[in-house]
């Protein structure tokens, strides 16, 4: 694969063209990073501050006391949303649901350990670990490639 990148001061907004022979499943994984890459959702920083915050850039959304957050290497974001609507959102975005209160960034998880009780422990990229309830492991595993589709 070669990649070219034209800069071009005259462009209203980014424009990306993949020229291939046949459309492959590394064809639709370059699609599918280019999409996720401009979705974004506004965060709250606790000074009040809203912000655009790409979804590659969270780690994991987490439900604490009727409020939802984004959390990102460096900074914590509140969201105005439902953990239902970011599930349905991100749904195709690499994340996956692994408990009632959070939706981990499946590209941020760098080692995956057994735990207690049939759970799991996740450790995310920013060396911070999240559990995977054992309600939620094995459709987990299936949405890394861990286990087959049944």
């Amino acid at each position: 694969m070669k990649l070219f990148v034209h800069e071009n001061q005259n462009l209203a907004e980014t424009e990306v063209e993949i020229r291939c022979k046949e459309r492959t499943s590394e064809v639709e994984n370059l699609i599918c990073a280019i999409n996720s890459a401009a979705n974004v959702i506004i965060g709250e920083k606790e000074s009040g501050d809203k912000t655009r915050v790409y979804l590659t850039k969270i780690l994991y959304f987490e439900a604490v006391d009727r409020n939802v957050y984004a959390y990102t290497e460096s900074d914590i974001y509140k969201v105005r949303k439902t953990m239902y609507d970011i599930e349905d959102m991100v749904s195709n975005e690499h994340f996956a649901r692994i408990s009632k209160s959070v939706i981990v960034n499946i590209r941020a998880v760098r080692r995956v350990s057994p735990d207690s009780a049939r759970r799991l422990k996740l450790q995310l990229s920013s060396a911070e670990w999240v559990v995977v309830s054992r309600n939620y492991v094995e459709d987990f595993k299936q949405s890394i490639g861990m286990k087959g589709n049944s």
